[in-house]
């Protein structure tokens, strides 16, 4: 039930960022908020949640996408089971640790997508790995991580009861 509730949030989440968050864009760049959204789940529920998150979450990404089917899954999917790892060990306090697990995630993701579109001869883009765009969205990131995390905060139903820990 609580992987279905965090996959509907994430879904919401996607949709704004593909329809809404256009009219915020910087450059034309827009926050990755369903990237946000697994890393605090992640942090919150463990490896396997957020490895299942990330790759429900990167299919729906992918479907709204122009990408290829599951290059989005299979970033989301990595970067999911990775911030899993800080469950218990890593404790969000309200802006230091959102800003820095967000970036290190984008930094993942921004390798992550490098290294698939090396292996695929997918093209990345103006500018490739770290062009100015992908910079401009990893700062973005950051600087809405503390904002987007506490909004999830807010529904109860995201968090873990004590016996699925």
């Amino acid at each position: 039930m609580l992987l279905f509730a965090s996959i509907a949030v994430t879904a919401v989440l996607i949709l704004l960022q593909s329809t809404v968050m256009h009219y915020i864009a910087i450059c034309g760049v827009v926050p990755d908020l369903s990237l946000m959204a697994v890393v605090y789940l992640a942090n919150q529920n463990g490896r396997l949640h957020g490895q299942s998150l990330g790759f429900a979450g990167g299919l729906i990404e992918d479907f709204l996408s122009l990408a290829p089917l599951g290059f989005h899954a299979l970033l989301k999917t990595l970067i999911g089971y990775l911030a899993g790892f800080s469950r218990g060990v890593v404790f969000i306090g309200a802006f230091l640790m959102p800003m820095l697990m967000v970036g290190l995630a984008g930094i993942v993701k921004a390798l992550a997508a490098g290294i698939l579109a090396a292996l695929f001869s997918l093209p990345l883009g103006s500018g490739g790995v770290f062009s100015w765009k992908t910079l401009i969205e990893i700062g973005y990131n950051i600087a809405l991580s503390p904002v987007v995390f506490a909004l999830l905060r807010l529904f109860p139903f995201l968090k873990p009861r004590e016996f699925d820990r």
